[in-house]
């Protein structure tokens, strides 16, 4: 049966997520996250080096960066301040998976249902289950123009990623420049 799914899965990775395919491909990846995590003989920065190729190709990073800058911010910008940003910000959202890495307690990620929101928005319902509580997580995703469905966002216990970093860049920008928006993801 192994043999069967990663036939699958590597077949489905040749081409575009589709649709009919987010359930398994996402179950495969985050399986094999998983394993990763669970290796006791590498470091946190080793398990996240090897992770982050797995989930590539299934993140839109230039639609998170502008929807976590927001619309006005991000049309005040040039094109090689948004380039400097979106680098500057996958980053910082990589380095802050690093940290939670070491969080990590044995829990299992169980996918609940692929939820259709529209014709180009779906949500793939998740639960992480631990050994006292558990917690929903929402991959929400999007029908890019070349086809294939990528994750934009991400809900845990209600709280959505892109919502979280927008009020905090807001917040950074009200007062104070771009470059010092910027400084401070570097920082990060």
């Amino acid at each position: 049966m192994k043999k069967i799914v990663l036939m699958l899965f590597i077949a489905i990775s040749l081409f575009a997520l589709e649709k009919k395919n987010i359930s398994i491909a996402m179950e495969y990846k985050i399986n094999k996250a998983t394993a990763i995590i669970k290796q006791t003989d590498l470091t946190q920065q080793e398990k996240a080096q090897m992770i982050f190729p797995i989930f590539e190709d299934v993140f839109d990073y230039t639609l998170i960066t502008r929807l976590s800058l927001g619309r006005l911010n991000w049309s005040k910008m040039t094109p090689e301040q948004r380039d400097e940003f979106q680098k500057r910000f996958v980053k910082h959202l990589k380095n802050s998976y690093v940290d939670k890495i070491g969080l990590y307690t044995d829990e299992k990620l169980e996918i609940v249902e692929l939820r259709e929101i529209s014709e180009k928005r779906i949500e793939l319902i998740t639960k992480l289950i631990g050994s006292k509580d558990t917690y929903d997580i929402v991959y929400k995703f999007h029908k890019s123009k070349s086809g294939s469905w990528l994750i934009y966002d991400i809900d845990i216990i209600g709280i959505s990623l892109i919502r979280t970093y927008r009020s905090q860049f807001n917040n950074v920008l009200e007062d104070e420049s771009f470059e010092t928006l910027l400084g401070k993801l570097k920082k990060s």
